[in-house]
């Protein structure tokens, strides 16, 4: 009873036609045995009888082969779309976690804060791409014996600093208006003047000299006389007070 049980529900259906067609075999064999007078109707009955017999065979073929076919499409449909799912997610995971990684990298560049060149310190300054604790230290330095920046460019001017390392942070500083500490030419005596980047030591005693022979400086057209150089650096002119 537990096997029966077990068959499909076509298979069941197909088992009971088989009895029922077995059942009808037997009695229609114990009918013609019977009634032997009338031969041919029941060879003709019975020639029935065994092509239902055929048709249910063929009945139970075609619903075992249904069931075969709807347990393997069960079985293996939802793993095969399983395995497809899970290649698609993973696809989208990987471009997910690839695609933020460029972003934030292009996004921490474009929201970082100008640097102000005159005023920040050497923590700030080492937020700059390829500035560390050497080249902030000389940066700063290089900023007290000029008095402060005017332009960018000056950055050249400290030590160990290159062009390349200027083209990486030139768009991610800026010169802010800090006032500039300035040198006085007739008070400021002559290691003061000399600390200068753009004045020379015969600069300084030229300067001194004429200061104690013939008075004041008034201008930076006089200075120029003074110290007699063609090639001193036009900027010098920003950090001079007379």
């Amino acid at each position: 009873m537990n096997n029966f049980l077990t068959f499909t529900k076509g298979e069941r259906v197909a088992i009971i036609v088989l009895a029922a067609v077995i059942f009808f075999i037997i009695a229609a064999n114990f009918f013609i045995a019977n009634r032997p007078a009338n031969v041919k109707n029941n060879l003709q009955n019975l020639d029935s009888i065994m092509a239902l017999h055929e048709a249910a065979i063929e009945e139970l073929k075609t619903t075992r082969q249904q069931d075969n076919k709807t347990t393997s499409e069960v079985t293996e449909t939802p793993s095969h779309q399983v395995t497809k799912s899970y290649k698609e997610t993973r696809n989208n995971i990987n471009k997910k976690v690839q695609q933020p990684k460029a972003n934030s990298i292009s996004s921490k560049a474009l929201v970082q804060k100008p640097v102000k060149l005159n005023s920040a310190d050497t923590t700030e300054l080492k937020s700059l791409p390829g500035i560390g604790s050497f080249f902030a230290k000389n940066i700063v330095d290089y900023r007290n014996k000029l008095g402060g920046f005017i332009e960018k460019e000056q950055l050249l001017e400290v030590y160990a600093f290159d062009s390349t390392r200027m083209s990486n942070i030139e768009n991610l500083i800026i010169i802010d208006s800090i006032e500039l500490r300035r040198i006085n030419i007739n008070t400021d005596d002559f290691k003061t003047i000399l600390r200068h980047p753009y004045i020379e030591y015969e600069d300084v005693k030229n300067i001194v000299n004429y200061r104690e022979s013939k008075g004041m400086i008034k201008n930076w057209e006089q200075y120029l006389k003074v110290v007699g150089r063609n090639d001193i650096d036009e900027r010098l002119e920003w950090y001079l007070s007379f």
